[in-house]
């Protein structure tokens, strides 16, 4: 289907401004046009109304055309919008099943790529086909593509992906082939993408927790990643960038930003425009792209193109007079639009950014500007949204939690300890555990305050108010062990009764001990009597009848002639010479005779 659309610049019959061969800068989508724009916000014009909701845009530097994606009630259709002197808008994929967030087109090859947000995943299509027929790059799984973009001179496409469990930057090459992931950290919602040529550089906008969002960059290969700007009470939608600036569009505000490169990231960015609808995707025109020396295929594409007319128009539409517009709570009028003191925002400096903030707690501006939640206990997250506290302190200790914390801090009752209070510090338990883990026996453990102190012995453990007298500490101890020995016996007849039968028995036993020790290292005394004849028979004979007989006492007898039992040497003897034994010998057979 083809369509021709009467001069796509209304002509108005008073108050047109002329311009020579004004360039635009800026394309916008809103609703159901685009507007074209200076890059300081200007208008310079606009389509006239043939779309339903338009959302993503691309432009075509070699043929000079706009494609855009309108959805209608149910479907999307993606247009090609040719700005010549009689504009075509074009339908080459019409109801399609998708939600189109993204469009990047390869103008050396003439490929159109999207992102299909509901079906994840990343369609393209040959523009210079008679059919246009899509084709599947890529079909994910885990992954949520919402923008795309497509660095002409190193045959890259890159992609945001904005699932909220695992948000990604990533890239491929144009064949979806080398498929990787940049940036998978720092990221909550990646929406727009964008390329600088010139630094060689990734932008792309991510909105954060809460009412923040932020401008971050890095080079093309993910690496040497920095934060442009951080605000707050703006949803960005779609990015784009030029030699000296990045644009966004905010879909909150209905409103273009503009933060020069050149800018530190405290400056504030420009509102360069507002619109009467939510303004969605946005590109800058950047036609020196071609002069770049690694470009050199996209300069040798545009120099063969041989097609229509160059867009062709020099007219510009002035915006109508605005009407005065009123600054709320301090705010001062800036041009066209209201400049805001800190802590509020909107285009009449209507909303305190602490209104309705925090679920809990109170609120408070930081010097930025920026709302911040001071969390009552129990309660975190940017917005104090999170009940930490639910369940996790127990046996009664209070929990609290402030912005920073990993885990909630329990405070304690008596007789608790622990991150949760889980551990019993009452009179047995503590000392119990420590004891149990104690490497060293006989170990002991001092309270903080030093007023008890736990013992660690063999098997037990003993815990006493520390520095106690002996009966005190004897008292402490059968306190904890129940009735002491003395008061069992004294009180209790059967184990009365059966200490006597122990202490008897021992008694007994350690009796029978002492006399076998002492009988058996006892050296026994030999006495025996003989009886020998008078002058007449030697000591060493044997007796002789009675009548001659006389009666002798021998005392440790060593001559076996005489005694029969065992010699024991006297100790005077032991260690003397061999013949002072003889001669004591001699002397016991040649002796006096007993009377």
């Amino acid at each position: 289907m083809l369509m021709k659309v009467w001069p796509i610049f209304l002509l108005i019959q008073t108050g047109w401004c002329q311009k020579e061969d004004k360039d635009w800068e800026i394309a916008v989508v809103i609703n159901d046009q685009i507007e074209l724009l200076e890059s300081n916000g200007a208008l310079i014009g606009s389509t006239v109304e043939q779309f339903t909701k338009l959302k993503a845009l691309t432009f075509d530097n070699v043929r000079h055309q706009f494609i855009v994606s309108d959805m209608d009630q149910e479907n999307d259709t993606i247009f090609t919008v040719q700005l010549t002197k009689e504009t075509e808008i074009t339908p080459i994929i019409p109801d399609l099943p998708d939600d189109v967030q993204g469009l990047a087109i390869d103008p050396i090859e003439d490929v159109l790529y999207w992102t299909n947000s509901i079906n994840k995943s990343i369609n393209y299509v040959y523009l210079n086909d008679s059919v246009f027929e899509p084709q599947l790059l890529f079909e994910f799984s885990d992954v949520t593509p919402q923008d795309i973009t497509i660095d002409v001179c190193r045959r890259h496409i890159y992609w945001t992906n904005s699932d909220i469990y695992h948000p990604t930057i990533e890239r491929a090459l144009l064949n979806g082939s080398n498929r990787e992931v940049l940036i998978d950290s720092d990221l909550r919602q990646p929406a727009g993408i964008a390329i600088d040529y010139r630094s060689r550089r990734l932008y792309w906008a991510d909105m954060r927790e809460g009412i923040y969002y932020r401008i971050d960059s890095s080079n093309l290969d993910g690496k040497e990643r920095e934060i442009v700007y951080e605000g707050t009470h703006t949803k960005p939608f779609g990015i784009a960038v030029d030699e000296n600036a990045v644009y966004w569009t905010d879909v909150n505000n209905n409103a273009l930003w503009r933060f020069f490169k050149s800018d530190s990231r405290d400056a504030a960015p420009e509102k360069i425009r507002e619109f009467p609808e939510r303004p969605m995707g946005v590109i800058t025109k950047n036609l020196q792209i071609k002069s770049y020396p690694d470009c050199k295929e996209l300069e040798v594409a545009v120099e063969n193109y041989r097609g229509p007319d160059k867009e062709s128009f020099n007219i510009v539409v002035p915006e109508a007079a605005a009407p005065a517009l009123e600054c709320l709570n301090g705010g001062t009028l800036v041009g066209s639009f209201c400049k805001c003191p800190r802590g509020y925002t909107g285009r009449f400096c209507e909303i305190e950014n602490c209104h309705n903030f925090c679920l809990h707690g109170f609120c408070q501006v930081s010097a930025k500007g920026y709302p911040q939640c001071h969390c009552p206990r129990g309660f975190g997250g940017t917005r104090c949204e999170l009940n930490l506290c639910s369940g996790y302190c127990l046996n009664g200790g209070t929990c609290s939690y402030y912005r920073g914390d990993l885990v909630p801090t329990c405070q304690c009752p008596d007789h608790y300890m622990g991150s949760r209070c889980e551990i019993r510090t009452d009179f047995n338990s503590l000392c119990e555990l420590y004891c149990k883990e104690s490497v060293n026996q006989e170990d002991h453990l001092l309270s903080k305050d030093r007023a008890f102190i736990c013992r660690c012995e063999a098997d037990r453990f003993v815990i006493s108010k520390n520095n106690l007298t002996l009966p005190a500490l004897y008292a402490q101890s059968a306190s904890m062990y129940g009735p002491s020995f003395i008061d069992k016996v004294t009180n209790d007849s059967d184990f009365t009764t059966l200490v006597l039968i122990l202490a008897l028995f021992i008694i007994l036993n350690v009796g029978l001990l002492v006399y076998h020790i002492t009988t058996r290292h006892k050296r026994p005394i030999i006495r025996k009597r003989v009886i020998v004849n008078k002058n007449i028979t030697p000591l060493t004979y044997r007796p002789q009848p009675t009548t001659e007989q006389c009666e002798i006492t021998i005392e440790n007898c060593c001559n076996m002639n005489v005694c029969e039992t065992p010699c024991f040497e006297p100790s005077s003897f032991r260690g003397k010479m061999r013949e002072d034994k003889k001669v004591l010998l001699s002397e016991m057979e040649n002796g006096e005779e007993s009377s």
